[in-house]
């Protein structure tokens, strides 16, 4: 038992220090994704505003081992297959999440472009825009894995019962 939290700790050490250094990938790849032109990003936790969603995102990826044990010790999963599927549908619903995001995101900019092709708005007010600061990518990432650990908890458990 010890040996798994040791585990769980030094692969959520590593996770966060991948995390670290890929995170502007991951924004400049899904801010390409959302308003088709990419970004020179260098060091966005440095950006105002951006210290919180950063470490949102680092803790995403360290929570990760954590859930699978939380799984996996309370449901008592012993079968190699039942724990992947328990990693994979973790990573699977933080994944749709983020994707639901991207996609809604998305719409908003094809919006905000069609109400600038017709010009409907006047001259002197503002125009509406997405902010980088109102993406929220991390945090839908993060509430994505809280859900899929969750489905789990309620899937594998409620399997663990003999039924009545």
């Amino acid at each position: 038992m010890m040996k798994e939290y040791s585990i769980a700790i030094g692969l959520s050490i590593v996770l966060c220090l991948i995390a670290f250094f890929i995170r502007d990938r991951f924004l400049v790849f899904f801010t390409t994704e959302i308003i088709g032109e990419s970004p020179l990003l260098n060091n966005s936790w440095r950006l105002p505003g951006q210290v919180l969603p950063a470490l949102i995102f680092i803790f995403s990826f360290g929570i990760l081992p954590f859930l699978y044990l939380s799984v996996k010790n309370y449901c008592k999963i012993s079968s190699v297959r039942n724990q992947l599927f328990t990693i994979l549908l973790i990573c699977t619903s933080g994944s749709i999440f983020c994707g639901i995001r991207v996609i809604y995101l998305k719409f908003k900019v094809a919006q905000i472009r069609d109400l600038l092709k017709r010009a409907e708005f006047s001259s002197d007010s503002d125009i509406p825009s997405v902010s980088f600061q109102d993406m929220h990518l991390e945090s839908y990432l993060l509430a994505g894995l809280l859900v899929g650990w969750l489905l789990c908890m309620i899937i594998f458990r409620k399997s663990t019962y003999p039924k009545l």
